[in-house]
């Protein structure tokens, strides 16, 4: 197979996202916070403006050669009083194409944008606490269980990104320490 590749979409991107992404819905509608009725009546034209850049949202997508087999959103906050904190959304790997790599590749690239933006200090994401893939790759990609409580079969999880103006190393590893408590007596029922 060949390697993958991750890119920011462009509105040019809108056929291909839209199909993936419909894809996804119908999959995992829980997963996604619309229906996949509301999502196929989006105009093109609306999906191409979604997939422009901007300073509050970029998306991107994992490439096996020239199709999209994972996208991913990140967001950030524009109001100022939580405009240090950005979600991730919309992440979704084609079926064939998991297992090798596409969907840790995709998060890290969103979590480097993420860095890369100085008053950023977490991202944050949900995911269903019956999706073992999903909550194994935040898991491995540095996310932990967030403080917030978990909604509708919901886990909330964040990633703290490192800056320099963070708290003392001691309430860092304090947080950590609970962080880490709460994960290991985290019940995730078997398939």
């Amino acid at each position: 197979m060949p390697a993958t590749s991750v890119r920011p979409l462009a509105p040019d991107d809108a056929p291909a996202y839209r199909a993936l992404r419909l894809t996804g819905i119908a999959e995992l509608p829980a997963a996604f916070c619309t229906t996949h009725a509301a999502e196929s009546g989006l105009p093109l034209a609306q999906i191409a403006q979604r997939l422009r850049a901007t300073s509050h949202q970029i998306i991107f997508g994992a490439f096996n050669e020239e199709q999209l087999i994972a996208i991913a959103g990140l967001r950030r906050e524009p109001i100022a009083v939580v405009h240090d904190k950005a979600s991730l959304w919309g992440v979704y790997v084609a079926p064939q194409a998991r297992g090798r790599g596409a969907g840790r590749q995709l998060v890290q690239a969103a979590i480097d944008h993420a860095c890369a933006i100085p008053e950023l200090g977490r991202v944050r994401l949900a995911v269903a606490q019956d999706n073992h893939a999903a909550l194994s790759l935040y898991l491995g990609c540095g996310f932990t269980l967030a403080d917030s409580p978990a909604a509708d079969g919901m886990l909330p999880l964040q990633l703290l990104l490192p800056r320099p103006a963070r708290a003392s190393a001691c309430a860092s590893a304090s947080a950590e320490s609970n962080v880490f408590m709460k994960i290991n007596t985290l019940q995730i029922p078997a398939k």
